[in-house]
């Protein structure tokens, strides 16, 4: 049966990876059911060139169309849309490949009450963990929601799926909303126009949603891996621009995942990040804490415990909160962790929204 759906695709990645891509999509039933809208931006690789005309060739719902000059992302696809003849827009990157009823999942909650747009539970296919479970809010930055996490570590089925803005890595809206709340904004290039887009839509007051139970799997970073620019305009852009708009939520994440046990524990707190704010976050969360150990400008993929703390803090007999970046960030520590004689306790927070034990890490 014909869906309602245009799967809008701008391309600009390897061939390899395009490949591994259409052959994947090319073997779900929704997506051979939809209307595939490809765009070619500003393309030089004749492999490239020569497999997406013969896809469309052999493939009656591919539509190609070519851009002999650089576009970027968002103006490749407000370009793509307008070609669209279906009422609901899946934007997909080339680095993303979703399981068995990923598309049809997703299509059932865009169907829901006031649901303008929707993204599925993005996982990594390199140490499957999370890589995205919707966007998420702090002091003065924004995140992928848990990303870093294994899933066995949090119940996400009992989770609520609203977000205030998705990832277009692959998600889903009415064509309607797209034109309504001004397309993707041209002033970016590769980073934050299909994000911004889906904020606004929740600051409209549409919901946004992370279906959890709708997988994908994101290669990260390399869908869109020859454009080379500097991000920094673009994000100082977007908080001048929204900044004002939205209020950090990464709070009531945090709080969902607090239990009794550690709100009656008091912690010695070790700061491993570049946020200045951890002091309060914690105040904020209820936790007890005895004292914060501070430790700046250390890269965070260099974090050895054994060089950063003192023996007397493995061997504190109060349980020790770290706050990092990202959980992932403490992975080369498991001695140190599974030798502390009071890591049944320890905790580990970081700025996407994750608090967990420090073995479930």
């Amino acid at each position: 049966m014909k869906t309602d759906v245009s799967f809008i695709i701008s391309i600009d990645s390897s061939f390899e990876m395009l490949n591994n891509f259409f052959e994947h999509l090319l073997q779900d039933e929704f997506a051979l059911n939809s209307e595939i809208i490809v765009i070619l931006d500003a393309i030089t690789n004749c492999n490239i060139i020569t497999y997406i005309k013969n896809l469309s060739k052999q493939t009656p719902n591919i539509k190609v169309y070519i851009s002999d000059k650089k576009l970027g992302y968002g103006k490749a696809n407000n370009y793509a849309v307008k070609q669209a003849q279906n009422n609901i827009l899946y934007f997909i990157n080339t680095d993303v490949f979703a399981e068995k009823e990923c598309f049809s999942k997703m299509l059932d909650a865009l169907m829901l009450e006031n649901v303008a747009c929707v993204q599925p539970l993005l996982i990594w296919p390199q140490n499957n963990r999370i890589q995205c479970a919707g966007s998420t809010f702090g002091p003065f930055y924004k995140k992928h929601l848990f990303a870093g996490r294994l899933l066995n570590t949090i119940d996400l089925s009992n989770y609520p799926q609203e977000r205030q803005a998705l990832t277009s890595a692959l998600y889903a809206m009415r064509k309607a909303d797209f034109y309504n709340y001004g397309m993707f904004d041209e002033f970016y290039y590769n980073k934050l126009e299909s994000f911004e887009l889906s904020l606004k839509l929740s600051l409209g007051g549409k919901r946004c949603l992370c279906v959890h139970d709708a997988i994908a799997f994101h290669s990260q970073g390399t869908g869109r891996n020859q454009y080379f620019f500097d991000f920094y305009q673009q994000e100082a852009y977007f908080w001048v621009k929204m900044g004002k708009d939205f209020k950090p939520d990464i709070y009531k994440h945090y709080k969902r995942q607090i239990t009794s046990k550690m709100l009656n524990n008091t912690y010695y707190v070790v700061s491993i990040c570049q946020i200045r704010t951890v002091k309060n976050i914690i105040e904020q969360l209820g936790i007890t804490y005895l004292d914060i150990y501070e430790i700046n400008g250390i890269s965070p993929n260099k974090i050895n415990l054994y060089e950063l703390l003192p023996y007397s803090l493995h061997q504190l007999d109060i349980p020790l909160l770290f706050f990092v970046e990202n959980i992932l960030d403490l992975g080369k520590n498991k001695h140190w962790f599974e030798t502390r004689n009071h890591n049944s306790s320890d905790l580990v927070i970081d700025t996407y929204g994750n608090l967990v034990n420090v073995l479930k890490i």
